[in-house]
């Protein structure tokens, strides 16, 4: 069975401080289908399959089954996620004084390879109990 639906996804909140923007979604009625799609753009497929068999309704892994905005609800959930993924404004503060949280801040501010360490202690730096490479990769744009 294969149902369509309008679900409109509004652009709102543009900050000036050149982050990118965030996505609101509305439903246009309050059908399952509607609620589902709902589900599938603030949380993502398997949510959404969860809800769909909670409302009596069969979304299946490989075939169209329900659609959102023209879109199959698989690669609407891809989509919206992808939009969800939007860089976060933080700002790093040291609560400790030591040598491996310098090194951390450094990591942030230069990257891994500034760092004077060997690979093996790069690989066993933690920062904020993940990897330093971890670490940078998620807080690099951080401000410190």
């Amino acid at each position: 069975m294969l149902k369509s639906l309008s679900f409109f996804g509004l652009v709102s909140l543009v900050s000036t401080t050149a982050f990118a923007s965030q996505v609101e979604f509305t439903q246009a009625d309050a059908s399952p289908a509607t609620k589902v799609c709902a589900v599938a753009a603030e949380q993502g497929f398997s949510a959404a399959r969860k809800e769909a068999a909670s409302l009596g309704l069969f979304i299946s892994r490989f075939s169209p089954s329900i659609h959102c905005n023209g879109e199959d609800i698989r690669e609407f959930a891809k989509a919206a996620k992808r939009s969800q993924k939007q860089e976060k404004k933080v700002e790093l503060i040291a609560e400790k004084t030591d040598t491996a949280t310098e090194l951390c801040l450094d990591a942030v501010r230069h990257g891994v390879n500034h760092l004077r360490l060997n690979n093996q202690q790069v690989r066993n730096l933690r920062c904020n109990d993940m990897p330093v490479k971890q670490f940078v990769k998620e807080f690099r744009n951080a401000a410190i």
